[in-house]
């Protein structure tokens, strides 16, 4: 299943739920073979949660560990591609990832009651041993902020993570196993969950 988009797609750029194929300008090697194009997979929460511990402050080599982990590819292999092909790189990524301003309007993947968001996820996922295709996240009262606040000891996404699981009666893992796209609609149904608009 391809997904849309509100842009068309370069001609360089298969895209997909679960991953984007990038045709490269160039051949260029990659684990030892030359390829003409690379393959990254949509991101798992945990993975680039990884990537952020692993680089520290260094936000050029968080992206590169990141995308190395998602095309399966070494380091040195992605540092050795032309810019323009690593620009195209982080194109496939924006868009398996979008970044998108929820806020005034409402989706079609989430609903919203004063008690509970239900999102839809982009694929089924496993929370606590089952396959689900939507999620719900109870709305937060202050003790339970307050909760995740002392569990997670200053980790601001350790905090989120606590706090929709237990807002959603899932295990922090299961969550860290959702594709980023997922999670940002989570981040997405919280943040409806939390703002007064007036109803």
């Amino acid at each position: 299943m391809t997904m849309q988009t509100a842009n068309k797609l370069p001609a360089w750029l298969l895209l997909n739920t679960d991953n984007a194929v990038v045709t490269l300008t160039r051949p260029s090697e990659v684990n030892g073979v030359k390829v003409d194009s690379l393959v990254l997979r949509a991101p798992l929460v945990r993975e680039v949660r990884a990537a952020d511990r692993a680089a520290g402050d260094d936000d050029e080599l968080r992206e590169l560990q990141l995308f190395a982990s998602l095309a399966e590819a070494g380091l040195k292999d992605l540092e050795g591609l032309k810019v323009v092909d690593y620009r195209r790189l982080q194109a496939a990524y924006s868009n398996l990832v979008p970044h998108a301003d929820y806020s005034k309007s409402l989706p079609t993947w989430l609903s919203v009651t004063a008690e509970n968001a239900v999102v839809s996820l982009s694929r089924p996922s496993e929370i606590n041993g089952v396959q689900i295709d939507k999620l719900t996240l109870r709305s937060p009262t202050v003790r339970e902020v307050r909760a995740a606040d002392r569990a997670a000891g200053g980790d601001d996404e350790q905090r989120e993570l606590v706090l929709f699981a237990e807002l959603a009666g899932a295990a922090i893992a299961d969550l860290e196993g959702l594709k980023v796209v997922d999670y940002n609609r989570l981040q997405a149904g919280y943040f409806r969950l939390e703002q007064d608009d007036g109803v």
